[in-house]
């Protein structure tokens, strides 16, 4: 067992965390991890092994063959028992057809590395388990689907959330996930009296006219499949409260929900 978070330990962070992407990665840790000691560093060739023992290993990479295929068995050889995280930035999305430093178990594209940053906390302290370094992608998505459905069915009971979406298959979809759990499907033409939407904002041109007219509406999560960040600072402006990728595990986009409905029970004044 990894020495607890929550009584500090040390986050080790290697690459240029300073850019717009990695900014909101490095508040997320700090998030998840408050007591940590944080240790930055652009090059691994900086750090000073003796005095350094990591509980997580964060890799932020901005450009492909930003590291050396050499890296993470460096890494791997100095903190054997770290846990290790690669967040890249969009720069990068095709690196894991076309380039294999880091295995897919540890790779998480920085606008949606929140959630498992937050997962790789309760694997070091010791509350959730993990799956291995050479984990494959069935072996992870099978992961995140039977975690997610432990934790999420049936759980918002009495609540009603409408969906949104131009594409009727993955409206279908989104609407079997609210019906698991628990809660109710806002009809079309009661939509302003959900409690929660969902809302495909796919195609983002389309969409973001509509959000342009639109009134007052309730607490509102976003989904996109490429979620840019300044397409979810365009989405905020709009009235969307929290953008999720649509590739994220469910555990992320319930995560959201909950934190949207929070938000709707939250006078005005207190938010």
């Amino acid at each position: 067992m990894l020495q607890n978070a929550s009584q500090g330990g040390c986050v080790l962070v290697l690459g240029n965390s300073r850019t717009e992407e990695m900014r909101g990665v490095l508040q997320s840790v700090q998030d998840a991890f408050p007591k940590a000691e944080m240790v930055s560093v652009s090059r691994l060739s900086e750090l000073d092994a003796q005095t350094v023992q990591p509980e997580l290993v964060l890799i932020c990479q901005n450009w492909p063959d930003e590291f050396s295929g050499q890296t993470l068995t460096e890494l791997v050889r100095r903190f054997p028992v770290s846990r290790f995280l690669c967040c890249f930035s969009v720069w990068c999305e095709a690196d894991g057809r076309t380039r294999n430093q880091w295995p897919v178990s540890i790779r998480v594209p920085a606008r949606a590395a929140d959630f498992r940053i937050r997962q790789e906390a309760e694997v070091i302290r010791g509350t959730a388990p993990a799956y291995p370094l050479t984990a494959g992608r069935d072996e992870i998505f099978q992961y995140q689907v039977e975690a997610g459905l432990e934790t999420t069915t049936g759980s918002l009971a009495e609540k009603r959330i409408g969906v949104i979406s131009a594409d009727p298959p993955y409206r279908k979809m989104l609407e079997a996930l609210v019906l698991s759990w628990g809660a109710t499907i806002a009809v079309p033409s009661l939509l302003c009296q959900a409690d929660l939407w969902l809302y495909d904002l796919d195609p983002w041109e389309v969409v973001q006219t509509r959000l342009l007219t639109q009134g007052e509406m309730p607490a509102c999560i976003g989904l996109m499949g490429l979620s840019h960040p300044e397409t979810v600072t365009a989405a905020r402006l709009l009235g969307v409260d929290a953008v999720v990728s649509k590739l994220a595990p469910v555990q992320e986009l319930f995560a959201a929900v909950t934190r949207g409905l929070q938000l709707k029970g939250t006078p005005q004044a207190e938010r």
